[in-house]
């Protein structure tokens, strides 16, 4: 009897963890449609409004949460690369300009509201990335010594020499995921114990319950992406479910809303914004 009760308790317990899995609820649709080629969606803190760049990060654009009243917030080159909100009303962007043939970048208050830009500090050649951003001592390392951080970080010596890219922390700060070059996608602790593996994957966001986590599969020919689908991990099961089957948009860069009911992103196949719904 006590076998069976156990039994029954980890079905239970299976089938409790697949129904929480995050899953698409409707078809990608068009979000925010524009005559320039838009990417890398972020929601506001609030959920409000979205900010998206334009190709090659130049420039910031804001739209309401449901895609309307785009607005051109800053032109600036680079000014997209990165950007993250401080609040509701403030986008943090780390722009650059080019003295010498040197890139020398600032980092920048953007109003949304008004478009006033204040500049917070000067350019400067060795930019450090995590300046602008809530980062733990391993989050700085992958962020401001990408090429490095493979040999810097113990748990990750075996992949010494492949460089880590889109490092991004969990919404309760206790996980970091991350890329490595020709490795694929993979998740840590904050302090890099706990390494897990989820095959390939790119640009990777968190769900609120820092649990669900999001990603771009992206397939190429070597000139460019040929087909994309949204995937959905659980990174405490592994349990992943495809957001985006028999779809034709190319997911590239993508944000999971605030509340967790949407997932924007942008598609390679005509530079518009998409977005779906996810519960």
């Amino acid at each position: 009897m006590k076998k069976k009760l156990l039994l029954v308790s980890a079905m239970m317990l299976s089938v409790s963890s697949l129904m929480a899995q995050s899953k698409a609820v409707s078809e990608p649709r068009l979000f925010i449609k524009s005559s320039q080629s838009l990417m890398a969606p972020v929601w506001s803190p609030d959920g409000s409004k979205i900010a998206v760049t334009g190709d090659n990060y130049i420039g910031i654009w804001v739209a309401n949460a449901d895609g309307s009243n785009l607005q051109q917030v800053s032109d600036a080159l680079g000014a997209g690369y990165k950007m993250n909100w401080a609040d509701a009303a403030t986008i943090v962007s780390t722009p650059y300009t080019v003295v010498d043939n040197l890139r020398m970048v600032r980092i920048e208050n953007v109003d949304v509201q008004t478009g006033k830009i204040q500049e917070v500090a000067a350019g400067q050649r060795n930019f450090r990335q995590s300046k602008v951003m809530k980062a733990t001592n391993l989050l700085k390392i992958m962020v401001d010594q990408p090429a490095e951080a493979t040999k810097l970080i113990p748990s990750l010596e075996k992949f010494a020499g492949k460089m880590v890219l889109n490092p991004t922390l969990s919404p309760d700060g206790k996980k970091i995921a991350f890329q490595i070059v020709s490795n694929g996608l993979f998740v840590c602790d904050v302090d890099g114990s706990n390494l897990k593996s989820f095959g390939k994957g790119s640009h990777a966001s968190w769900a609120p319950n820092s649990k669900d986590l999001m990603f771009a599969r992206l397939q190429d020919n070597g000139e460019r992406f040929t087909a994309s689908d949204i995937y959905s991990v659980n990174v405490e099961t592994g349990v992943e479910n495809n957001l985006t089957p028999n779809s034709d948009v190319i997911p590239v860069t993508l944000s999971v809303s605030p509340d967790g009911t949407k997932v924007a992103f942008d598609n390679d196949a005509d530079g518009n914004i998409y977005v779906i719904d996810i519960k």
